[in-house]
Protein backbone atom coordinates (compact mmCIF):
# COMPACT_ATOMS: atom_id res chain seq x y z
CA UNK A 1 0.00 0.00 0.00
CA UNK A 2 1.13 3.55 -0.70
CA UNK A 3 1.13 6.87 1.11
CA UNK A 4 -0.38 9.83 -0.73
CA UNK A 5 -0.12 13.52 0.15
CA UNK A 6 -2.74 15.59 -1.67
CA UNK A 7 -2.33 19.38 -1.94
CA UNK A 8 -5.31 21.57 -2.76
CA UNK A 9 -5.47 24.48 -5.18
CA UNK A 10 -6.58 28.10 -4.99
CA UNK A 11 -9.47 29.06 -2.72
CA UNK A 12 -9.74 25.50 -1.42
CA UNK A 13 -8.57 23.44 1.55
CA UNK A 14 -7.88 19.83 2.31
CA UNK A 15 -11.65 19.25 2.32
CA UNK A 16 -11.71 19.15 -1.50
CA UNK A 17 -9.98 15.75 -1.34
CA UNK A 18 -12.62 14.13 0.88
CA UNK A 19 -13.98 11.82 -1.83
CA UNK A 20 -10.57 10.81 -3.16
CA UNK A 21 -9.19 10.34 0.34
CA UNK A 22 -12.07 8.09 1.35
CA UNK A 23 -11.69 5.96 -1.78
CA UNK A 24 -7.92 5.56 -1.39
CA UNK A 25 -8.24 4.75 2.31
CA UNK A 26 -10.90 2.16 1.51
CA UNK A 27 -8.26 0.45 -0.64
CA UNK A 28 -5.84 0.41 2.28
CA UNK A 29 -3.67 3.42 1.46
CA UNK A 30 -2.53 6.17 3.84
CA UNK A 31 -3.66 9.65 2.78
CA UNK A 32 -2.77 13.12 4.05
CA UNK A 33 -4.70 16.13 2.74
CA UNK A 34 -3.54 19.15 4.76
CA UNK A 35 -4.75 22.72 4.68
CA UNK A 36 -1.91 24.92 3.49
CA UNK A 37 -1.12 27.93 5.68
CA UNK A 38 -3.76 30.60 5.21
CA UNK A 39 -6.16 28.21 3.47
CA UNK A 40 -9.10 26.08 4.52
CA UNK A 41 -9.39 26.15 8.30
CA UNK A 42 -5.83 27.36 8.86
CA UNK A 43 -5.79 30.79 10.48
CA UNK A 44 -2.29 31.97 9.55
CA UNK A 45 -2.46 35.71 8.68
CA UNK A 46 -2.26 36.05 4.89
CA UNK A 47 0.69 38.43 4.92
CA UNK A 48 2.68 35.71 6.69
CA UNK A 49 1.89 33.14 3.99
CA UNK A 50 4.74 32.64 1.54
CA UNK A 51 5.81 29.88 -0.81
CA UNK A 52 8.67 29.21 1.61
CA UNK A 53 6.19 28.79 4.49
CA UNK A 54 4.21 26.26 2.47
CA UNK A 55 7.43 24.49 1.53
CA UNK A 56 8.66 24.31 5.11
CA UNK A 57 5.31 23.01 6.36
CA UNK A 58 5.16 20.31 3.69
CA UNK A 59 8.77 19.30 4.26
CA UNK A 60 7.99 18.86 7.96
CA UNK A 61 4.96 16.74 7.09
CA UNK A 62 6.91 14.53 4.68
CA UNK A 63 9.79 14.11 7.12
CA UNK A 64 7.31 12.84 9.70
CA UNK A 65 6.06 10.08 7.38
CA UNK A 66 7.77 6.70 7.16
CA UNK A 67 9.05 6.02 3.66
CA UNK A 68 8.31 7.85 0.45
CA UNK A 69 5.05 9.39 -0.70
CA UNK A 70 3.23 10.08 -3.92
CA UNK A 71 2.85 13.86 -3.73
CA UNK A 72 0.03 15.42 -5.76
CA UNK A 73 -0.73 19.08 -6.33
CA UNK A 74 -3.95 20.32 -7.90
CA UNK A 75 -4.03 23.63 -9.78
CA UNK A 76 -2.02 26.18 -7.77
CA UNK A 77 -0.93 23.26 -5.58
CA UNK A 78 1.72 22.58 -8.20
CA UNK A 79 3.81 25.43 -6.81
CA UNK A 80 4.48 24.03 -3.32
CA UNK A 81 4.92 20.44 -4.47
CA UNK A 82 7.65 21.52 -6.89
CA UNK A 83 9.44 23.53 -4.24
CA UNK A 84 9.23 20.86 -1.55
CA UNK A 85 10.55 18.34 -4.09
CA UNK A 86 13.65 20.49 -4.34
CA UNK A 87 13.90 20.50 -0.53
CA UNK A 88 13.33 16.82 0.31
CA UNK A 89 13.54 14.78 -2.92
CA UNK A 90 14.46 11.69 -0.91
CA UNK A 91 10.93 11.64 0.57
CA UNK A 92 9.05 11.61 -2.74
CA UNK A 93 8.48 8.61 -5.00
CA UNK A 94 6.58 10.58 -7.63
CA UNK A 95 5.12 14.03 -8.21
CA UNK A 96 1.65 14.26 -9.73
CA UNK A 97 0.41 17.51 -11.26
CA UNK A 98 -3.38 17.42 -11.55
CA UNK A 99 -4.18 20.22 -14.02
CA UNK A 100 -1.59 22.08 -11.99
CA UNK A 101 1.08 24.75 -12.26
CA UNK A 102 4.23 22.90 -13.28
CA UNK A 103 6.63 25.79 -13.73
CA UNK A 104 10.28 25.74 -14.80
CA UNK A 105 13.03 27.11 -12.60
CA UNK A 106 12.85 30.86 -12.03
CA UNK A 107 9.22 31.27 -13.09
CA UNK A 108 6.21 32.35 -11.03
CA UNK A 109 2.52 31.93 -11.79
CA UNK A 110 2.50 35.41 -13.32
CA UNK A 111 4.97 34.25 -15.99
CA UNK A 112 2.56 32.05 -17.94
CA UNK A 113 2.85 34.29 -21.00
CA UNK A 114 6.61 33.66 -21.09
CA UNK A 115 6.02 29.91 -20.84
CA UNK A 116 3.51 30.04 -23.68
CA UNK A 117 5.95 31.96 -25.84
CA UNK A 118 8.76 29.49 -25.13
CA UNK A 119 6.48 26.58 -25.99
CA UNK A 120 5.17 28.31 -29.11
CA UNK A 121 1.61 27.82 -27.87
CA UNK A 122 -1.05 30.54 -27.82
CA UNK A 123 -2.52 30.67 -24.33
CA UNK A 124 -6.18 31.08 -23.45
CA UNK A 125 -7.70 33.11 -20.65
CA UNK A 126 -9.13 31.01 -17.84
CA UNK A 127 -12.26 31.96 -15.95
CA UNK A 128 -10.55 32.94 -12.69
CA UNK A 129 -11.01 36.65 -11.93
CA UNK A 130 -10.28 36.90 -8.20
CA UNK A 131 -11.23 40.01 -6.26
CA UNK A 132 -8.16 41.33 -4.39
CA UNK A 133 -8.45 42.39 -0.77
CA UNK A 134 -6.31 44.81 1.23
CA UNK A 135 -5.21 42.01 3.57
CA UNK A 136 -3.13 40.22 0.92
CA UNK A 137 -5.77 37.70 -0.11
CA UNK A 138 -8.12 37.32 -3.03
CA UNK A 139 -11.72 36.15 -2.91
CA UNK A 140 -14.14 34.64 -5.38
CA UNK A 141 -17.86 35.37 -5.06
CA UNK A 142 -19.94 32.21 -4.70
CA UNK A 143 -21.37 32.60 -8.18
CA UNK A 144 -17.81 32.81 -9.52
CA UNK A 145 -16.84 29.61 -7.75
CA UNK A 146 -19.86 27.88 -9.24
CA UNK A 147 -18.92 28.74 -12.80
CA UNK A 148 -15.13 28.47 -12.47
CA UNK A 149 -14.77 25.29 -10.46
CA UNK A 150 -18.07 23.46 -10.26
CA UNK A 151 -19.90 24.07 -13.53
CA UNK A 152 -19.91 20.37 -14.44
CA UNK A 153 -20.63 19.11 -10.92
CA UNK A 154 -23.87 17.72 -9.56
CA UNK A 155 -26.18 19.93 -7.52
CA UNK A 156 -25.25 17.86 -4.47
CA UNK A 157 -21.55 18.47 -5.00
CA UNK A 158 -22.11 22.18 -5.59
CA UNK A 159 -24.06 22.47 -2.36
CA UNK A 160 -21.23 20.72 -0.51
CA UNK A 161 -18.30 22.55 -2.08
CA UNK A 162 -19.24 26.14 -2.82
CA UNK A 163 -19.86 27.24 0.79
CA UNK A 164 -16.36 25.99 1.67
CA UNK A 165 -14.54 28.01 -1.00
CA UNK A 166 -12.52 30.67 0.82
CA UNK A 167 -9.81 33.31 0.57
CA UNK A 168 -6.50 32.75 -1.21
CA UNK A 169 -3.17 34.19 0.00
CA UNK A 170 -1.57 35.95 -2.96
CA UNK A 171 2.14 36.24 -2.06
CA UNK A 172 3.03 32.66 -3.16
CA UNK A 173 1.65 33.28 -6.65
CA UNK A 174 4.20 36.03 -7.23
CA UNK A 175 7.15 33.93 -6.04
CA UNK A 176 9.34 32.15 -8.61
CA UNK A 177 10.15 28.50 -7.97
CA UNK A 178 13.81 27.64 -7.44
CA UNK A 179 14.52 24.17 -8.85
CA UNK A 180 17.53 22.10 -9.89
CA UNK A 181 17.90 19.09 -12.15
CA UNK A 182 19.84 17.29 -9.43
CA UNK A 183 17.07 17.42 -6.81
CA UNK A 184 13.64 18.31 -8.21
CA UNK A 185 14.63 16.87 -11.57
CA UNK A 186 15.52 13.49 -10.06
CA UNK A 187 11.88 12.70 -9.24
CA UNK A 188 9.42 11.19 -11.75
CA UNK A 189 6.76 13.77 -12.66
CA UNK A 190 3.35 12.81 -14.00
CA UNK A 191 1.04 15.45 -15.44
CA UNK A 192 -2.70 14.75 -15.53
CA UNK A 193 -4.17 17.11 -18.10
CA UNK A 194 -7.88 17.94 -18.26
CA UNK A 195 -9.00 18.72 -21.78
CA UNK A 196 -12.28 20.52 -20.96
CA UNK A 197 -10.75 22.76 -18.29
CA UNK A 198 -12.16 26.29 -18.15
CA UNK A 199 -10.00 27.39 -15.21
CA UNK A 200 -6.56 26.32 -16.48
CA UNK A 201 -7.26 25.82 -20.20
CA UNK A 202 -5.69 22.86 -21.97
CA UNK A 203 -3.49 25.12 -24.11
CA UNK A 204 -1.92 26.52 -20.94
CA UNK A 205 -1.45 23.06 -19.48
CA UNK A 206 0.24 21.87 -22.66
CA UNK A 207 2.54 24.89 -22.70
CA UNK A 208 3.79 23.91 -19.25
CA UNK A 209 4.10 20.29 -20.36
CA UNK A 210 6.17 21.34 -23.39
CA UNK A 211 8.53 23.49 -21.32
CA UNK A 212 8.78 21.41 -18.14
CA UNK A 213 8.78 17.97 -19.82
CA UNK A 214 7.18 15.62 -17.31
CA UNK A 215 8.00 11.93 -17.27
CA UNK A 216 4.54 11.10 -18.59
CA UNK A 217 1.17 12.67 -19.34
CA UNK A 218 -2.24 11.21 -18.53
CA UNK A 219 -5.32 12.70 -20.19
CA UNK A 220 -8.74 13.15 -18.57
CA UNK A 221 -11.64 14.49 -20.62
CA UNK A 222 -13.13 16.71 -17.93
CA UNK A 223 -13.15 20.18 -16.37
CA UNK A 224 -10.95 21.48 -13.55
CA UNK A 225 -12.17 19.39 -10.60
CA UNK A 226 -11.70 15.67 -11.35
CA UNK A 227 -11.16 15.20 -7.61
CA UNK A 228 -14.91 15.81 -7.35
CA UNK A 229 -16.32 14.72 -10.72
CA UNK A 230 -14.05 11.80 -11.72
CA UNK A 231 -13.09 10.19 -8.45
CA UNK A 232 -12.92 6.52 -9.59
CA UNK A 233 -10.78 7.42 -12.62
CA UNK A 234 -8.46 9.58 -10.53
CA UNK A 235 -8.08 6.93 -7.85
CA UNK A 236 -7.23 4.30 -10.48
CA UNK A 237 -4.61 6.60 -11.98
CA UNK A 238 -3.06 7.34 -8.59
CA UNK A 239 -2.94 3.68 -7.61
CA UNK A 240 -1.30 2.84 -10.93
CA UNK A 241 1.27 5.61 -10.44
CA UNK A 242 2.00 4.37 -6.93
CA UNK A 243 2.44 0.81 -8.15
CA UNK A 244 4.91 1.91 -10.83
CA UNK A 245 6.90 4.52 -8.93
CA UNK A 246 6.53 4.04 -5.17
CA UNK A 247 9.42 1.59 -5.02
CA UNK A 248 11.86 4.07 -6.57
CA UNK A 249 15.34 3.84 -5.11
CA UNK A 250 16.29 6.48 -2.56
CA UNK A 251 18.12 9.31 -4.28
Amino acid sequence: MATFVLIHGMFHGGWCWDKVKAALEADGHIVHAPDLAGCGKDQTPPMQVTLQRWTDDLAALLNGIDGKVVLLGHSRGGLPISQVAETVPEKIAALVYLTALMLPNGKAAMHMADIGAEAGIELQMGLITPRPNADGTALLPNEGADEIFYGDCSEEDRAWAIPQVGHEPMIPLATPVSLTAERYGSIPRIYIETTLDRTLPISNQRAMIAVSRPTEVITFECDHMPNVTHVPELVRALEDIAARYAERETA
